[in-house]
């Protein structure tokens, strides 16, 4: 779905779930953020061939936080641009390398043998999707940092849902990529999901700096698209 000029919202789906990346490119660069859960490369791969791009021309990926569904396909996105920069916030880098264990993952690990059946099946899927999907971060990027491609792209520290969130302001088409720090609900933003947010009263905080950008429009991650002019 095309959002702007340059600018396409892609929809991902298979059975691992529903997840909305954007694609952004110039005449030099191609963009993406977030890159799906595992198992999604060939989805990921028609969507941006039906934006008219290639999956290996992409300079540059970059993902909004650490969990399995944002970074599930970068190193098969690796394995076609093998020259892309992967960028993340600074605090969440040394999650996605394998450094350290992801929030979430974490989590339930400290809980132990205190846990049903199902999410201890969830832990253990967790464990060998994190193993199998680390990757290597070539750039990391701090709160106001501006990315001098695609009419400039500004970095939006946005935590709670994760301790580095970051959402990306487009400053071209004044459209805000949110990754997972709002939801969409009849057709109006909704807070971040407090299920899944680590710290909700800084994702809350997080939301009102979001809205202090007065973006013309926004894309959650699960929700997809919402314009607001």
């Amino acid at each position: 779905m095309k959002i702007a000029h340059r600018v396409c919202m892609l929809e991902i789906s298979n059975e691992n779930g529903r997840v909305y990346p954007v694609l952004m490119w110039d005449d030099d660069n191609a963009v993406l953020i977030d890159a799906g859960y595992p198992g999604q490369i060939d989805a990921i791969d028609r969507a941006i061939a039906d934006a008219g791009q290639r999956a290996g021309a992409l300079t540059d990926i970059i993902l909004t936080h650490q969990d399995i569904d944002h970074i599930g396909c970068v190193r098969d996105l690796l394995k076609r641009a093998p020259d892309a920069r992967v960028i993340a916030h600074v605090q969440e880098a040394p999650y996605i390398d394998g450094t350290k264990t992801p929030v979430k993952l974490a989590a339930l690990i400290n809980q132990g043998d205190n846990l049903p059946a199902a999410q201890k099946a969830w832990r253990e899927m967790l464990k060998t999707g994190f193993e199998n999907r680390r990757v290597r971060i070539n750039q990391t990027v701090s709160d106001g940092e501006v990315l001098p491609v695609c009419g400039g792209i500004e970095v939006v520290h946005t935590p709670g849902h994760t301790p580095g969130h970051i959402c990306l302001f487009l400053r071209a088409s004044g459209i805000m990529v949110c990754g997972d720090a709002l939801n969409i609900a009849g057709g109006h933003i909704a807070g971040p999901n407090p299920q899944y947010t680590q710290d909700m009263a800084l994702g809350l905080s997080s939301l009102e700096k979001i809205r202090a950008y007065h973006p013309t429009a926004v894309v959650s991650y699960h929700c997809g698209y919402l314009k607001l002019e």
